[in-house]
Order: structure tokens, then C-alpha cells, then sequence
């Protein structure tokens, strides 16, 4: 019996990137939306508009018309429980050097070049065999080509990110390493019809995880999308969007650890925008969701036996998620967001989770920088090997202070707390810590 009362923690720092991206995309519809016929998101009026934001951009190298900036930071962390573990917690200092390189490259007229990428190490002091084997890659990294031809824009693009910290993955707990590289790669098409944005989408996704216990869940996925916006008035956009996502594990058919299954999964449903003022906006988006998996269990090896555990082969369950962005002030910022969603599990073959996220942005000292974090999760396991239902909530607090024009400083703390229907897996964790980085 699982005690759904006595659970009262969860947060989805789960990947809120698609929602923010298509937040973006609306809030710019809006602003341009002020005219009957407003200029075109992909025409030659939406490049010049690009040159204006790239000339605005901060550099501190400049090679041709290639604008680059390079930054160097060494944080250093105190953890309180790097393992997520309930009992035996495993305490120690981190310290991670990194380096930034941001670069645009405007290669013709008309097409646009950019590099967003952060690499870094982590050192452990007290547990050295947790170093990182390999270099990380922040999950912002990525390489894009802007193409505008007549009303369309072209985006091609490779997004990465290696990294080993398992904070992201609510479903793992007693874990130090969750080490994994993740890329998508693909293109978009944006057909701005100046009352009708049409959006399709094609990406290839990998995942390859870097330690062996995680090998099971290496696996590759195509994933086709597509959108219609239509523009109401200036203050409104309504739509519809579907997306189409096809999965494949590498050891789905023989493993040493597990085997999760292939599925399909599919989605449909509509979206709303509305500019309530020039300084509050709000995006909600809801519809259905169809996952099809190819077994209604999924295995794990305990030595050379393998053992089926009882899952859901099928999922049908609505979808839905919210953003409001509100700017108070000159000064202040927030967003607040939350949700219903299922995504693939790790121990399992799906995890359905609610969420709500508030972030808010205070610039009320001079040179200084405040962010507020606040998270919470629910979620469910479909079945499988553990077959856990959890909460999550957290929070973080972050000062940036900009010493000097070159040397910016940061303090952070950040803390997350997980109840767990299971036996030994409920954890707290506390991490502080600061950092100095350095712009060329």
C-alpha cells in the first residue's frame, strides 16, 4: 500500500526547454502583433532585426565579422549527501573548473552561424573515484545555422550535453554517477504567413550513457513535430500542435543489466497565448497522449538471471502545462509554470509527474544579481522493477556580483528533498557553493 498522504516532496527540474522555446517563439509573435500586418518572423525585416540583437551582443574577441566571447570559471561545492542516499550519506567538497565560449558568426546575409558551449571537470576531494572520467558538457551547449529564404526560416542544429550529476532524474536515488550523453540534432521550418505560423520540426535523438550500470538505457529516438499559430488580435495567438516520437533501445534485446522497450509515442492537442499587458504573459497548452511499448514488463539481471517485472504495455493520458512570465518592475522578474506530463522512465517504462516551478530575477542592488528557485514534483512509476511513487521539493538561491568588468563572483545554495514510497529511497541534500568567473 503506498502512503500518497505522507509524501510531500518533488521537484521537476526536469527539462522545461521545449516549453521555454516555444514561450519565446509566442512572446515574439505578440510583440510584433501590434500592427494589422506586422513583419514577417522570417523575412528580411526578422534578419535585420537578428543584426540589430548580434550587434548588441557582448564580445571580448573579435575575428573578421566572427564575434566571440570567451569566459573562465572555477566554482567550488560543498555537498552534504553526493550518493541521494537516506542512510551511509557520503559528504564531500567538489571542485569544478569550466570554461564558456559563446560565438556568432554572421556567414552571409542572410544565414547566421552560432556556438554556445561550456565544458568543465569535476574534482572530488574526500572521493576521488567519483572525478569525472571525461570532460562535461553544459546542457545549454549547441551549434545552430539560421537560414532565411522569402518567408521561411531555416534553423539547423546540434544540441549536447555530457554530464554525470543524477539531481535532473527524480527517479534515482543512492546514486553518485549518472553519467550520459545526450544529443539532438535536426532542423525546423518556420512559414510565417503573417496571421498563420505554420512550424514543422525533425530531430534524431542519442542517448549513450558513460557508466556501465546505466548501459540499459542507451538508446536512439526519431522525433517529428509540427505547429500551427494563428494570430487572433495583438494580444492573442491560439493553435495546435502534434508531435510524433519513435524510440529504440540498443539492449533491448540482450543485456547484462535491463531491458526497457521500444515504444511510439504520440501527442495532439492546442495552445493558447495571451499578452495580458506589455509586462505579463501567459501560455497554456494541453491535449492527449498515446504511448505504445512493445511488452507489458520490463526485465533486469540479478547475475546471470534475469527476472520480468510487471509494467503498463499502454499509456492514454491527457497532457497539460502553463508558463506565465510577469515583469513587475525595472527590477523585478518571475516565471511561474506547472504541468501533467509522462516521460520515460528508468526503471520503468513510463513516469507520469506533476510539476509547478516559480523562479524569480532581482536586480535591486547595484552590480548585484539575485535569482530565487522553487520546485515541486509528483510522480508516479508505471510498474517495473521498483515501482516507486515519489515527491520532490526544493529551492535555490543564487548572488552574482559583478566585481570588476572582467571578474564576476557567485555564491548558490540549493537544496532538495525527495519522500519516497520505498523503502531507502527518501533523501535531503544541501549543496553550497561559489564561484569566480572570468570574461577575456
Amino acid at each position: 500500500m503506498r502512503h500518497r498522504a505522507a509524501r510531500f516532496h518533488r521537484a521537476n527540474f526536469v527539462r522545461s526547454a521545449p516549453l521555454l522555446i516555444a514561450m519565446s517563439l509566442l512572446a515574439s509573435i505578440s510583440s510584433y502583433a501590434q500592427d494589422a500586418v506586422r513583419p514577417s518572423l522570417a523575412g528580411q525585416d526578422a534578419y535585420n532585426a537578428r543584426q540589430e540583437d548580434v550587434s548588441r551582443i557582448p564580445y571580448n574577441l573579435l575575428v573578421g565579422p566572427v564575434r566571440l566571447r570567451v569566459g573562465a570559471t572555477v566554482g567550488v561545492e560543498y555537498n552534504d549527501n553526493i550518493n541521494y542516499a537516506e542512510v551511509n550519506t557520503k559528504d564531500d567538497v567538489i571542485v569544478t573548473p569550466n570554461l564558456t565560449l559563446d560565438m556568432i558568426w554572421p556567414v552571409t546575409q542572410l544565414n547566421t552561424l552560432r556556438l554556445d558551449l561550456g565544458i568543465g571537470y569535476s574534482f572530488y576531494l574526500d572521493h576521488s573515484d567519483n572525478n569525472t572520467d571525461y570532460i562535461l558538457v553544459a546542457p545549454k551547449s549547441q551549434l545552430a545555422f539560421d537560414i532565411f529564404v522569402g518567408d521561411f526560416r531555416i534553423n539547423l542544429h546540434d544540441r549536447m550535453l555530457l554530464q554525470q550529476d543524477p539531481i535532473q532524474e527524480g527517479a534515482l536515488s543512492n546514486v553518485v554517477d549518472y553519467g550520459r550523453f545526450e544529443n539532438t540534432a535536426g532542423v525546423s521550418i518556420l512559414w510565417d504567413l503573417n496571421k498563420l505560423l505554420l512550424q514543422v520540426g525533425y530531430d534524431h535523438y542519442n542517448f549513450i550513457a558513460t557508466n556501465s550500470t546505466f548501459d540499459y538505457l542507451n538508446r536512439n529516438a526519431e522525433m517529428v513535430g509540427g505547429s500551427a499559430a494563428f494570430i487572433v488580435n495583438p494580444t492573442i495567438t491560439v493553435g495546435a500542435e502534434g508531435n510524433a516520437v519513435f524510440t529504440r533501445y540498443d539492449n533491448n534485446s540482450s543485456s547484462d543489466i535491463g531491458i526497457l522497450n521500444n515504444n511510439k509515442d504520440y501527442s495532439v492537442g492546442g495552445f493558447t497565448e495571451i499578452s495580458l499587458t506589455s509586462n505579463l504573459k501567459a501560455r497554456v497548452a494541453g491535449g492527449y497522449q498515446w504511448i505504445d511499448f512493445d511488452q507489458n514488463f520490463v526485465t533486469f539481471f540479478f547475475g546471470p538471471f534475469g527476472i520480468n517485472f510487471p509494467d503498463h504495455q499502454n499509456l492514454a493520458d491527457y497532457y497539460v502545462n502553463g508558463l506565465i512570465s510577469h515583469r513587475i518592475n525595472a527590477q523585478i522578474t518571475q516565471t511561474l509554470s506547472a504541468g501533467h506530463e509522462n516521460q520515460l522512465g528508468v526503471n520503468s517504462n513510463y513516469i507520469t509527474l506533476n510539476f509547478v516551478r516559480h523562479a524569480v530575477s532581482w536586480n535591486i542592488l547595484r552590480n548585484t544579481l539575485i535569482t530565487t528557485e522553487f520546485f515541486f514534483e509528483d510522480a508516479e512509476e508505471s510498474g517495473g522493477v521498483i515501482n516507486e511513487s515519489f515527491q520532490r521539493i526544493g529551492g535555490a538561491v543564487t548572488i552574482g556580483y559583478q566585481l570588476t568588468p572582467h571578474l564576476t563572483l557567485g555564491v548558490r545554495y540549493q537544496g532538495t528533498s525527495k519522500d519516497s514510497d520505498v523503502f531507502l529511497r527518501d533523501y535531503n541534500q544541501n549543496r553550497v557553493s561559489v564561484d569566480g568567473t572570468y570574461s577575456f
